[in-house]
């Protein structure tokens, strides 16, 4: 008896080629039941994925850059005018230094 290949049917034959198997069994026929099952199948996003898509679509909306914000530091970085107060600095400093929020709670 011989082993049977992984490409050999239960009997030893090999399998049959793509030309002899029925037409039936076209990529065309196989494109167009593959279209149909798409289009009976309905597709239910939760709200959840609703609202992630909302907010997705508003981000793509806002620009990347700022561009008044810039310029309006930059005429005050010029004008000599730009400042920056020291608690705000290290409000933002300590927790990037200590990688952990910063809790103003104990103020």
């Amino acid at each position: 008896m011989q082993p049977l290949s992984s490409t050999s049917s239960p009997h030893g034959t090999p399998p049959p080629s793509p030309e002899t198997l029925p037409s039936s069994t076209n990529s065309k026929d196989k494109n167009e039941h593959a279209r149909t099952i798409q289009q009976s199948e309905p597709v239910i996003i939760s709200q959840t994925g609703q609202e992630i898509n909302r907010y997705t679509e508003a981000m793509a909306d806002l620009p990347d850059i700022r561009e008044e914000r810039i310029l309006a530091i930059q005429t005050a970085l010029e004008n000599g005018t730009y400042s920056v107060s020291a608690q705000d600095l290290a409000d933002k400093i300590i927790p990037e230094i200590s990688n952990t929020p910063h809790d103003q709670s104990h103020l």
